[in-house]
């Protein structure tokens, strides 16, 4: 070593962007903008507040330097929770996903730079990391094993390319759910929900085996429309999973790919298309002992998939314990939807509507105005045209608000007064306006009426915490939007926010600032989750980091007020609306 070098123990980080070469290949000006994009307000930041130190940027790769072993492993998971919160409204074309490896060893330091074997398999761990994964060394395991709030895995003792020695490696399982926080602050969400009592059940993505991509909307269709039925069932725990990308494009098994989920189920299925005729294979996988408990294969025209849906879930239902409690198959049956030509609007509504981008959210609507045409007296045409008027508003993706706002009621009135047998989405829209309007009985009378259609329905369940939060029932709003979170892998940032608040409104500061912090976490610009967390500091009387809190909101908006911000929320009892006021007002933000 010369003068200028050093040895000294480190924790050292790798990331890079998976396939970001082929991202380049597609669109090189707007992978380098997104890339930066991402740096600058999830990335970069996230490092600095856990005191890490960006050693080197080569192209899309990251070095990075940390003191603490938890603080890296810590800031790691939040990274990939940003990304993975960011990369929601992205198309899996476009997305940019980090891999990241991290290990603990001595390291040579060269003014700014660092060098060693130590940093070599910190890379090599990256490049076995899976797109959004974090890959760790047996060193650093060693010391972050019992943090309560962080699941591994071990991989076994893996050869790193141009490393003598194999290296026992583990992995992050439960990057989407762990939360950062500081010592003082407990109770986070990922830690909050447990297995229920009732059978448990997530849908991984259904897989197209046809070499035509134009017919997977069938194969997602299909899943998610078995989706939509699983949702009304109050005797069963369902789950969502048919985001799992790696599941959908074969990389990994149901048991891997549910590794994090509280269930101990799965349906799974392949679609086959041949002209106007669908095959299905559809099996559910007991995830306790990796058996099948049900087979079944179907072959059936496409004009009666509404049937095979139906037939799909009622067999789901009785392999698991034969009868579910309040199980009623006319109830969530849709083989009604009977005129000649409504599976394909219905099967790319579906399709379109959960990818959740502006453009698919309008086809999606085009979809469902079709399948009201084909059957206006049916309540699922019009429930789902009113939801897709209700996101452009909530998601800020309405060329005009306030029209948005008027056609999203209209369709829930027609949905809630349909006589057909109802789905419930036109209740949860409906309840969330009249609670904008003030009319705060209707608003909670809906928002059940809609849970009691849609027991498993996480948007059914936040609306109806939201309504309950802002009518004054703060422990109910918990209940509610725990019980919608638990149904989640990722959890939104606005459901986790109304938690925190509802937390803050019971006085309870302890549960709120980890919630409260996560949302920001995930959503570095929700300034409405800043608003949460400033408040929360002050009612633990952190005031050092409330007013910094404070500094970040008019950082953000420099027209912030307490009042402005306040008037928005439409609490039912003034008193609650002046608390926060006052809270506010004590980290210094303006009246």
């Amino acid at each position: 070593m010369t003068e200028n070098t050093q040895r000294r123990l480190a924790t050292i980080v790798a990331a890079d962007v998976a396939g970001y070469s082929r991202l380049m290949g597609a669109d090189e000006e707007g992978t380098v903008a997104a890339f930066k994009a991402h740096r600058k307000a999830a990335v970069d930041p996230t490092i600095a507040r856990h005191e890490g130190r960006i050693v080197n940027v080569a192209g899309d790769g990251l070095l990075i330097e940390f003191a603490s072993v938890v603080s890296a492993v810590k800031c790691c998971v939040a990274i990939q929770r940003n990304m993975a919160a960011r990369n929601q409204d992205v198309s899996a074309e476009r997305r940019i996903e980090f891999r990241i490896g991290i290990n603990l060893a001595d390291v040579i330091v060269d003014g700014a730079d660092i060098h060693g074997d130590g940093v070599n398999i910190a890379a090599r761990l990256e490049a076995i990391a899976d797109p959004g994964g974090i890959c760790l060394s047996r060193a650093v395991f060693d010391q972050v094993r019992t943090l309560p709030e962080i699941g591994f895995a071990s991989l076994g003792e893996r050869a790193l390319k141009n490393i003598e020695k194999p290296i026992e490696t583990y992995r992050v399982t439960n990057v989407g759910a762990v939360l950062d926080r500081s010592p003082s602050e407990t109770s986070a969400p990922g830690a909050m929900f447990e297995l229920p009592e009732r059978p448990s059940i997530a849908i991984l993505p259904f897989r197209n085996l046809g070499r035509d991509t134009e017919h997977d909307f069938v194969a997602d269709g299909i899943a998610l429309g078995i989706q939509t039925l699983l949702v009304q069932l109050p005797g069963l725990f369902f789950f969502n999973a048919c985001h799992d990308k790696s599941y959908r494009e074969g990389d990994i098994g149901a048991k891997e790919a549910l590794a994090d989920v509280p269930v101990n189920f799965a349906l799974e299925g392949v679609v086959q298309t041949s002209g106007a005729r669908v095959r299905v294979t559809t099996h559910v996988t007991d995830l306790r002992t990796d058996n099948f408990v049900w087979v079944e294969r179907y072959d059936r025209e496409l004009d009666d998939v509404f049937a095979l849906q139906d037939e799909i879930t009622e067999s789901v239902v009785a392999s698991l314990m034969g009868e579910v409690e309040g199980f009623l198959p006319e109830r969530i049956s849709i083989k009604s939807l009977s005129a000649r030509g409504t599976w394909e609007p219905y099967l790319k509504g579906v399709s379109h509507f959960y990818k959740f981008t502006p453009e698919d959210n309008q086809t999606a609507r085009d979809m469902f105005e079709q399948i009201t045409e084909l059957h206006p007296e049916k309540s699922i045409g019009p429930g789902y045209v009113a939801l897709t008027h209700w996101i452009d508003v909530a998601r800020g993706w309405a060329t005009d608000k306030r029209e948005s706002l008027d056609a999203a009621t209209l369709w829930a009135e027609r949905a809630v007064d349909s006589e057909d047998v109802n789905t419930g989405l036109g209740h949860a829209v409906l309840g969330s306006v009249r609670l904008q309007e003030g009319q705060f009985e209707e608003a909670i009378a809906l928002c059940r009426k809609s849970v009691s259609f849609r027991a498993n329905c996480p948007f059914a369940l936040g609306q109806l915490a939201t309504v309950q939060n802002f009518c004054g029932d703060a422990q109910g709003a918990v209940k509610s939007a725990r019980e919608a979170l638990s149904l989640r892998n990722a959890h939104p940032p606005p459901l986790l926010n109304l938690l925190a608040m509802a937390y803050r409104d019971l006085g309870d500061a302890v549960q709120s600032l980890p919630v409260a912090r996560c949302a920001v976490e995930l959503a570095p610009d929700f300034v409405e989750a800043h608003a949460t967390l400033c408040s929360g500091y002050v009612l633990a009387n952190d005031m050092k980091r409330a007013e910094a809190e404070a500094k970040e909101i008019i950082a953000m908006d420099a027209d912030f007020s307490t009042s402005a911000y306040t008037e928005r929320l439409p609490y039912r009892e003034p008193e609650n609306r002046e608390r926060l006021m006052e809270l506010l007002r004590g980290a210094g933000l303006p009246s």
